[in-house]
């Protein structure tokens, strides 16, 4: 038996440096900022203590074909954080969904009565890619070529 334990530790043992040398490729997704498309790494929700810097990320809960979240900084901007608190915007009942590519469109849809916009205590971690940032082997290898199957967010799902 403790042969058998033996074998079985040698054997994790062995197994496991090749494991940790081999980490799972991040998915990037797309965002708006300013009009413009943006990629990102999208961590998902985390919980987090008072006091950390964050930054808006609006999510149109029913927009038009081609939507994606809608950033207002990036990296090298004094208000830029990787933490994004969500608000979702919803086209309201009456109004035709349109892309919405910025928060000054945000801000017209809401003015001309089309969308709410609802604040969540929900924090994301998504980091934008292409500002500048240091690529780092291995990790993002400085490109942001991949995108999601499905071209949306894992987190867009959250409601809460």
């Amino acid at each position: 038996m403790k042969r058998l334990f033996l074998l079985a530790f040698a054997l994790l043992v062995v197994a496991a440096p090749a494991t940790a040398a081999s980490p799972a490729k991040q998915p990037v997704a797309t965002g708006f900022y300013q009009g413009q498309e943006v990629s990102y790494f999208d961590f998902g929700p985390i919980k987090l203590k008072p006091g950390n810097k964050l930054a808006p990320i609006w999510t149109v809960t029913n927009g038009a074909a081609g939507q994606h979240n809608i950033i207002d900084t990036v990296p090298g901007k004094a208000d830029y954080s990787p933490l994004w608190q969500l608000n979702m915007v919803t086209f309201k009942d009456g109004s035709t969904p349109h892309l919405l590519k910025s928060k000054a469109d945000v801000d017209a849809a809401v003015k001309a009565g089309e969308v709410t916009v609802t604040a969540t205590n929900t924090v994301v971690n998504c980091p934008v890619l292409g500002f500048g940032q240091k690529k780092v082997a291995g990790f993002s290898n400085g490109t942001s070529s991949t995108t999601t199957t499905s071209g949306r967010s894992r987190w867009r799902r959250v409601t809460s």
